[in-house]
């Protein structure tokens, strides 16, 4: 007899049934197992497991967004050469490279994946051309030479690797110099704007809405209140934490002595740059206006050097201020976050390390605030560092790693946990796979984009890991730690939509488990494979989680503890389900909208910061902090190829809504509640946006898959 497909509980099963579902699961333990040794502290899929790899559905959307980014790809590299070789090389090559992108974009199609790659190697055989060409010109000079000598290793690491491969270091070899000349350095904010010359898209950042409240001498980017906007509504909220009184602490909030401290921010500050001399540190933070977002997790993180070019990393701390009073150059809302000063490292010094603010209130030699345009984009850096570290890959990549593990080794495919776990883990193994082997390797596109040493980041993540709790990571008892719930901060963009996400993923989670478990506790408590699964998730051998304080200690040493409670059950699964989709979906989806403009965000450092006496005279002086061309280019393209895929839709369950993906008749009116919520969810965010000084979109329903898979 084989296992029914209806799910169900293992204590209401047959004998028999029970005893398949322990075979089952010892099979799924031979094939879903953790490693150690990658990541100190931080367990990790050892492989990806048969059945977890990308469809071919899956493979087809990523070649579609891949034949963009190449052609963009393509297009700077031929743009680059063809100003140095122009007259010297035939052109009939360039036109045969053009043809064979344009051939290979117009045949691909998801079902001939053989010939889509011999397309692909046309092309690449195409551009291997270009040395040849280069060696037989006589007027060449040996520098560009040297340009093209990487390009057949490129070929063969895109034959070898696929097309992610075009996204390692490699077009420094392609467009390198020997000292004479410097291609790849840019002289204006425009050649990074060239740089999308093939995107039938660019960023949020540089494509802003211009309204009449805005600064009309800047671009939107470059000012204070997208500035404060990034901190509730860009690539990275996790940062911003309330400052409060010794006597009235939050969990993760910082007291306004601890602050002072280490930044000797005065009240004249303040007062001058609100122009407000009513109000002080003090009243302030009594009324929860007092904000910050401090960088104490880069404290002795050390940068890397890349291409003979040395790159820095600092620690810096912001200071925001909630106002809700008509500003110019502020949006005409309810409230903003406005920034009063930035200083960029933990510990003060006048000269080396003072405190920069909009209007030079603290006399740093910064009266065309040159300075203070450099302060924020070092602070939008480490940001960005510590995003793709902890706030990204570390926060949902790893964590849901470890959770997919867990849940296959200890419920069966018979569990109704786990058929509605499954669409939440779909290729999640997979993308870490070849982000562990691809990307965040020594030398690969992490190295490349975000400034710190490898030994740096791994143990940047290593050091979140362990600080991470598990029951302090729900949106609602996240937000009120950091003093940045409803109760102390009116607007906070991606809180707000977020936990309307929250709310319905618990409705629908306690409607689902109630049929299986009737919220009854006693239920929940004998199901042997759902205690199996949290004992692997506190395992110290295993998953190594902390925080699941809703747990009940057993005295047992073999099973230290037990979940016995429905409501808890709820919150567990609600959190795993939110942490796979939305949760990911913020973190991931702006980095190409906010992220990959490199004037305005980036992820190295290419100077030291600036300190009283850095003399700072034109706009042309902000470039010296921004990353060679090279470098800007894999940034962007990375993050368009992260950005752009989208596999499914939040709460969608089957391609085909015809087809139920759960069979289970009684579930089925949760799943129409689920997906009628969500509908409701993304009309009520386009309406808040059409206020909101720049639309938050990375909440949509729409805009979010179900599960970590990109």
């Amino acid at each position: 007899m084989s296992i029914t497909t209806l799910p169900s509980l293992p204590q209401n099963d047959s004998l028999e049934l029970k005893e398949q579902r322990k075979f089952q699961l010892s099979l799924a333990r031979t094939k879903y197992n953790y490693m150690t040794s990658y990541l100190e502290g931080v367990p990790l899929s050892a492989d990806v497991p048969q059945g977890e790899e990308f469809s071919l559905k899956y493979k087809a959307g990523v070649l579609q967004v891949f034949l963009r980014l190449g052609e963009n790809f393509k297009s700077n590299v031929i743009e680059l050469l063809e100003k140095e070789l122009k007259g010297d090389v035939d052109s009939d090559i360039f036109k045969e490279i053009q043809e064979s992108y344009t051939k290979l974009e117009k045949e691909m199609s998801v079902f001939h994946p053989q010939k889509d790659m011999k397309n692909l190697k046309v092309f690449m055989y195409s551009l291997s051309k270009l040395p040849v060409a280069i060696e037989d010109a006589v007027n060449i000079p040996k520098d560009l030479i040297k340009m093209m000598t990487g390009i057949e290793a490129v070929i063969e690491e895109v034959k070898e690797e696929g097309p992610t491969a075009l996204l390692k270091s490699t077009l420094y070899d392609l467009l390198n110099n020997d000292g004479k000349r410097d291609y790849l350095t840019a002289t204006t904010v425009e050649d990074y704007r060239d740089l999308y010359q093939s995107l039938e898209t660019p960023p949020l950042t540089v494509s802003i809405k211009k309204k009449p409240w805005m600064e009309s001498d800047k671009e939107p980017y470059q000012q204070d209140w997208f500035f404060g906007y990034l901190q509730t509504a860009g690539f990275n909220t996790t940062n911003l934490i309330a400052v409060r009184d010794e006597h009235a602490p939050t969990k993760s909030a910082i007291s306004l002595t601890s602050l002072l401290e280490k930044m000797p921010l005065t009240d004249s500050i303040l007062q001058s740059v609100l122009a407000d001399s009513s109000i002080n540190l003090q009243t302030a933070v009594a009324e929860k206006r007092l904000y910050v977002c401090d960088y104490t997790m880069l404290i002795g993180k050390k940068s890397n050097m890349l291409h003979g070019k040395q790159r820095y990393v600092t620690a810096p701390i912001a200071v925001f201020y909630w106002s809700n009073t008509r500003a110019e150059g502020y949006p005409e809302t309810d409230g903003y976050m406005r920034p009063i000063a930035i200083q960029l490292d933990q510990q003060h010094d006048t000269f080396n390390t003072p405190i920069f603010t909009p209007n030079d209130a603290s006399d740093v030699n910064d009266i065309n605030g040159l300075k203070w345009q450099v302060a924020k984009q070092i602070v939008n850096i480490c940001s960005a560092i510590q995003h793709e570290n902890v706030a990204h890959l570390g926060a949902c990549h790893l964590i849901m790693d470890s959770i997919i593990i867990a849940a296959h080794r200890e419920l069966s495919a018979q569990h109704p946990l786990l058929t509605l776990l499954i669409p939440h883990f779909r290729f999640t193994l997979s993308i870490n796979n070849d982000a562990l082997h691809n990307l965040i390797i020594p030398g690969g596109v992490t190295a490349c984009d975000v400034g710190l040493t490898p030994e740096s980041s791994f143990e940047m993540i290593a050091e979140a890991r362990q600080a991470w709790h598990w029951d302090g990571q729900s949106p609602e008892q996240l937000f009120k730690d950091r003093g940045v719930d409803e109760n102390s901060l009116p607007g906070f963009e991606f809180r707000d939509d977020t936990l309307l996400l929250w709310q319905a993923i618990k409705k629908f989670v306690r409607e689902y488990l109630t049929v299986y478990y009737k919220n009854d506790d006693s239920v929940v408590a004998e199901d042997s494979e759902l205690q199996a699964f949290i004992a692997a998730l506190v395992s110290p051998k295993l998953a190594k989680f902390k925080g699941l304080d809703g747990l009940t200690a057993t005295g047992n040493s073999e099973q230290p503890y037990k979940i016995d409670s429905f409501d808890y059950l709820v919150e567990l699964v609600s959190h795993i389900i939110y942490l796979a989709g939305p949760q990911h979906a913020a973190v991931n989806y702006a980095q190409y909208p906010l992220m990959s403009f490199a004037p305005s965000v980036t992820g190295c450092l290419y100077r030291e910061p600036p300190g009283k006496d850095t003399e700072m005279n034109t706009a042309e002086d902000l470039l010296a902090w921004c990353p060679p061309l090279d470098i800007a280019l894999y940034t962007l393209s990375f993050e368009y190829l992260l950005s752009g895929v989208q596999y499914d839709v939040f709460g969608k369950y089957n391609e085909d809504p015809r087809i139920a993906y759960f069979k289970d008749v009684n579930v089925a009116e949760a799943v129409a509640d689920f997906q009628c919520e969500l509908a409701s969810i993304e009309i009520e965010i386009c309406k808040r946006n059409k206020t909101r000084a720049m639309p938050y979109t990375f909440q949509l329903p729409s805009m979010i898959p179900n599960s970590t898979s990109i």
